[in-house]
């Protein structure tokens, strides 16, 4: 494998930690002329310790065995001095859910993984010199020769005033600026990065999952088919063998492994011509003691038992499965994507769909290879086109999307490194005819349906989970509360085909599709709209804004941006990486990745404001409904939760778990009110985390808009099963 497993920290055990955390790394070269490293490396944890604490997480009883990746995004370099993805994200990553009570109490099962792709980054030395040197030989004389061109005519001109020299001189400048855009554009990174991540990031983390599950497999295997109890089992259907040494027997294990490894699918036939091929070789390696008729009962049987034990480990597993999640920031969003569409079974009938008809009939199962379950997908500023969420067309997110048990999207409109250099960048390759169709999900923003953002005209945004009153309501879209800022236009651009289609007969231009997407897709996330955000930061501890500077709104204008740009650069203010400082926003998306939206909200009642730097003082109704949950006695004894519970379409009821969850919903809305962060919250994570109805047939639902939503049952609770 090209994958280096190291200890996050290199001073301690990471694997006694908690939470263990691993460091993963690709050993892909920056450059294809260069070697790479040497992954040997005897005093490193590898992927065997990897499998091995999973393997034991599993046999302990664990609930919910875990296994969260992160992947960072484009320029991160990883030949600087020191690694900044490692040391500034993934270790204090790891550091906070190690130190995270509610986080090790729900998920004490969980393994953590920063995965490092072979970044480069603008602050290499050497980064403009290997450009020159790789610049092809006509680029090279047209930019050279244009400038000397260029200087000589611009003399000319000015001597003789002659209309020749000027037009030669605009010419020259025509063919050096051709070149030097080309320079400038390699010198970003931005398309070698991109290049990197889907050849090297991409196929690497494929094969390490694909290992993982494998070595899960082998490991469930091995525990209770080794050598001494195999020779045992076909020692008692082959009494011949017992007149040969068993280590000659157990060797014969051995050979017969290695050499079907290189015949796969073979058929055990003495008049198949491969199998006779197959024979002659496995003769080679085995002792002349054995016999041939006696080698091919043992070759049968040895088949055949390792066959069934395979299934009974696969059997095993699918009682067992571990839950996959994925951190992934910019472009780690896009790795996360194809990772994930690559190792799904493409020839799952629930993701093909139904012969003839479209492709909303497609349900895919979360289950992934043989040992795994895809849980949380978190998408921090994702540098992934916005069509993906509006359009009925097939892609990589998609495909991705509809096999996550959850999914949470973390945006911002001043996200400069999205909304300048990815969409600019994007515009030599993004098959559309206006400029309006680049944008990044990373700019989302979210606002009421109530309100319209314009920018001549400030008015109050609302703050908090502004579909809170529509939640109750399955139908409920998510698109009519999703805004992009067009600098071209006095408002925001909403993303619902109603309003793009308005858009379109204006002036032809739409940042989203009008076509109406049956499949509803973008109702599966949630979305964190951070643009406004504030909060206390460190070192300093006084309130600011996290991701603008301070006396900005939203919606931005030119002069907000250019004044944005000059603090990005400066780095006084980090627009697409900012996340991952605030208090805030940090609980947000670790809480999430580990422990889920329903875990966020049975946290958040016994965390007070205070903890959360909040000192504005709680509404005396809401105090009030706190004070009455965190008092109440469990909500799983049998006199507060009954299996007969009837569905919330009769509103006149509701059981002490789902009051419990709807006041931990209204008070976790009113902490992102005072953080400035507006969330528009799936109308899945409502059915399925706060009146707990099955997962599948909600989705089902959202997806197909087919099923009778009455018919829904809400999942069993443990009370389900006393008695």
């Amino acid at each position: 494998m090209n994958i280096l497993v190291e200890n996050l920290f290199r001073d301690q055990d990471c694997r006694k930690l908690p939470i263990p955390s691993f460091f993963v790394k690709s050993t892909a070269p920056s450059n294809v002329e260069d070697d790479s490293p040497n992954i040997k490396d005897e005093d490193q944890p590898t992927i065997h310790n990897i499998v091995e604490l999973l393997y034991q997480n599993a046999k302990s009883g664990v609930k919910d065995s875990g296994l969260v990746i992160a992947i960072h995004g484009y320029n991160t370099g990883t030949d600087l001095a020191t690694d900044g993805v490692r040391e500034f994200w993934y270790k204090p990553l790891s550091t906070y859910i190690n130190q995270d009570p509610l986080i090790q109490k729900k998920e004490a099962g969980s393994i953590f993984l920063g995965y490092r792709w072979p970044s480069e980054s603008l602050q290499k030395k050497t980064i403009r010199k290997e450009a020159r040197k790789a610049l092809p030989i006509l680029l090279s004389i047209l930019l050279y020769g244009g400038i000397f061109a260029t200087i000589l005519f611009l003399v000319l001109a000015g001597l003789t005033h002659s209309p020749i020299a000027v037009a030669l001189m605009i010419i020259s400048v025509i063919s050096f600026s051709v070149v030097l855009t080309l320079y400038l554009l390699r010198i970003s990174v931005y398309f070698r990065d991109a290049y990197r991540a889907s050849i090297y990031g991409v196929s690497d983390l494929v094969e390490l999952i694909r290992q993982i599950d494998q070595g899960l497999i082998e490991k469930t295997v091995s525990e209770t088919l080794s050598d001494q109890a195999l020779y045992e089992r076909i020692n008692s259907r082959i009494p011949e063998i017992q007149a040969i040494a068993p280590s000659d027997v157990m060797d014969s294990f051995s050979a017969i492994r290695n050499t079907l490894s290189r015949y796969p699918d073979l058929n055990i036939d003495s008049e198949d011509f491969r199998f006779q091929q197959f024979f002659k070789r496995l003769r080679k390696d085995v002792s002349p003691e054995i016999g041939n008729e006696l080698l091919k009962q043992i070759l049968e049987r040895l088949v055949l038992i390792e066959s069934l034990e395979l299934d009974a480990a696969q059997r095993y597993w699918q009682n067992h499965l571990i839950k996959l999640s994925f951190i992934g920031h910019s472009m780690g969003g896009h790795v996360t994507t194809q990772v994930i569409r690559i190792l799904s079974d493409v020839f799952d009938p629930r993701s093909v769909g139904r012969l003839g008809e479209d492709h909303i009939s497609k349900t895919p199962s979360s289950r992934l290879g043989r040992v795994f379950r895809l849980g949380r997908l978190i998408l921090v500023a994702p540098d992934i086109p916005l069509l993906t969420i509006t359009s009925g067309r097939t892609n990589f997110l998609r495909s991705a999307l509809r096999r996550f048990e959850e999914a949470y999207l973390f945006s911002n409109e001043g996200d400069l490194a999205l909304r300048i250099a990815s969409t600019a960048a994007n515009y030599f390759s993004f098959p559309a005819r206006s400029r309006t169709q680049g944008y990044r999900l990373g700019n989302l923003t979210v606002t009421s349906k109530r309100i319209t953002l314009s920018k001549s005209k400030k008015v109050k945004p609302i703050y908090g989970i502004v579909n809170l009153e529509e939640l109750p309501d399955p139908t409920s879209h998510l698109l009519p509360y999703l805004e992009v800022n067009v600098l071209s236009k006095d408002q925001n651009q909403r993303l619902d085909p109603a309003s793009q289609w308005q858009e379109r007969k204006k002036s032809d231009e739409a940042v989203a599709s009008v076509q109406e997407d049956k499949e509803s897709i973008a109702d599966l996330f949630t979305y964190f709209d951070c643009t406004e955000y504030r909060d206390r930061l460190e070192p300093q501890g006084k309130e600011s804004y996290v991701l603008l500077l301070d006396g900005q709104r939203s919606p931005l204008k030119f002069l907000g941006y250019l004044r944005l740009f000059m603090a990005f650069a400066t780095g006084k203010r980090d627009v697409h990486g900012g996340y991952f400082q605030g208090p805030f926003a940090k609980l947000l998306i670790y809480r999430l990745a580990f422990i889920g939206f329903q875990g966020l909200l049975d946290s958040l009642p016994q965390t007070a404001p205070e903890t959360l730097g909040i000192s504005t003082p709680l509404p005396e109704d809401l105090s009030a409904e706190l004070m009455k949950i965190q008092t109440s006695s469990s909500p799983g004894t049998p006199d507060e939760v009954s299996s007969k519970t009837p569905l919330l379409d009769e509103p006149s009821y509701q059981t002490p778990l789902q009051k419990k969850r709807l006041v931990a919903l209204q008070y976790f809305s009113w902490v992102c009110a005072q953080k400035q962060i507006q969330v528009a919250i799936s109308p899945e994570r409502y059915q399925v985390d706060i009146l707990g109805r099955y997962r599948e047939d909600v989705r089902e639902y959202i997806l197909l808009q087919k099923a009778e939503w009455a018919s829904i049952p809400q999942a069993p609770t443990a009370n389900d099963y006393v008695g």
